[in-house]
C-alpha cells in the first residue's frame, strides 16, 4: 500500500514512504526509538516530528515521552482531517496573555466546540455542586495591615532598633497619628504610604507578625516591638475580614464553566475514540489514556 508523508509546519517536504508488513501496534505507553514507523490512513507521521513533539509532554522517561507526542499527533491529524472534511477556515483566538493561536491549533479548537461541544450544566446541577463542595468555595481570612520597621545596623542595632520601635509606641500611645510616625521612623519603602502594606490572607506573613495580629482588633497597633529577620515592627491592624463562604450567586459563573469544561473535556475523548476508530491507524495503539 502506498502512503504519502504527513508534513508539521516547519518541515520541508519529504519523498514518499510505504508501510512496512507485518508490524503490529506498539504500546501506547512507551515508544522506543527504533520502533515502527506510525501510518494514519497511509499517511506517515515523522518520527522527527514525534522527537520534536516530545519536548512538551512531561513523562517519567523518553519512551514515555516520545509514546505522549505520538498519541497527540495522531490524534492532531484526525482533528486536523476532519477539519478539512468540514471545509473550516482557522479563526485564530489570543488568550488572557495576549498569545495567539496556530492556524492548527484554532482548527483543533473548532472542531471540537463544533462536533464535541459537551453539555451546558442547568441552575439546579450547578446548585447541587455547589452545595456539595461549600468548602471549596470560601472566601478566605483577609487582614489589612500597616506597620513602621526599625531596622538594625551594625552588630548593636538590634537593640536600638528595639528602643526607636518602643518610643514610637510611646509616641503612638500618647495620640500621635501612624502615618505620621510611619513616614518619620520606617525603614521600609511602605512609609511612603504611611505604613499600609495592603491586604494579606493567612501564610503571607512572617509568623511573628501574624501571631501579633490575632491579638489585634481593627484601628489597634501592638502595645510591643514584634521582631522579623528584618527588624522590629509596629503592626497596626486596619480591617479584618473573617472566612466565609461565598453565595452561590457569586459563584455560578465559575461553577458553569468548570462544570461545562469538564463535560467538554469527557465529550473531547469520546469524540477522539470515534474518530481513532473509523481510521486505520498502524503503528500504534491509542490505548487507554491514548485519546486525552
Amino acid at each position: 500500500m502506498k502512503h504519502t508523508l504527513i508534513r508539521t509546519v516547519s518541515e520541508p517536504p519529504a519523498q514518499e514512504a510505504f508501510s512496512g508488513c507485518g508490524h503490529g501496534p506498539a504500546p501506547a505507553a512507551r515508544r522506543e526509538k527504533g520502533a515502527p514507523p506510525i501510518f494514519v490512513d497511509g499517511v506517515l507521521i515523522p518520527e522527527a516530528a514525534i522527537a520534536a513533539e516530545a519536548q512538551n509532554h512531561s513523562a517519567g522517561s523518553a519512551s514515555e515521552a516520545r509514546a505522549a507526542a505520538a498519541r497527540a499527533l495522531v490524534i492532531r491529524h484526525l482533528l486536523l482531517r476532519r477539519a478539512e472534511a468540514l471545509k473550516l477556515e482557522p479563526a485564530t483566538e489570543r488568550d488572557e496573555r495576549g498569545r495567539e493561536e496556530t492556524s492548527e491549533e484554532a482548527l483543533v479548537r473548532q472542531v471540537l466546540q463544533r462536533e464535541a461541544p459537551g453539555d451546558e450544566p442547568t441552575e439546579a446541577e450547578c446548585r447541587r455542586l455547589y452545595e456539595m463542595s461549600k468548602a471549596k468555595f470560601e472566601a478566605p481570612e483577609i487582614f489589612e495591615v500597616s506597620h513602621i520597621l526599625f531596622e538594625p545596623s551594625g552588630a548593636e542595632g538590634w537593640d536600638e532598633a528595639h528602643r526607636r520601635a518602643c518610643a514610637a509606641i510611646a509616641e503612638l500611645e500618647a495620640g500621635s497619628d501612624f502615618a505620621t510616625c510611619a513616614r518619620t521612623h520606617s525603614s521600609c519603602s511602605s512609609a511612603a504610604d504611611g505604613g499600609a502594606l495592603g491586604q494579606f490572607t493567612r501564610g503571607d506573613l512572617a509568623p511573628s507578625i501574624e501571631d501579633a495580629l490575632a491579638e489585634l482588633t481593627p484601628g489597634r497597633f501592638t502595645s510591643a516591638p514584634v521582631r522579623t529577620r528584618h527588624g522590629w515592627h509596629v503592626v497596626r491592624l486596619d480591617r479584618h475580614a473573617p472566612a466565609r463562604v461565598l453565595p452561590f450567586e457569586a459563584v455560578e459563573e465559575h461553577i458553569r464553566a468548570t462544570m461545562h469544561a469538564r463535560s467538554a473535556i469527557a465529550a473531547s475523548a469520546r469524540y477522539v475514540e470515534r474518530l481513532a476508530a473509523s481510521a486505520q491507524i498502524e503503528g500504534l495503539s491509542l490505548g487507554a489514556g491514548g485519546a486525552r
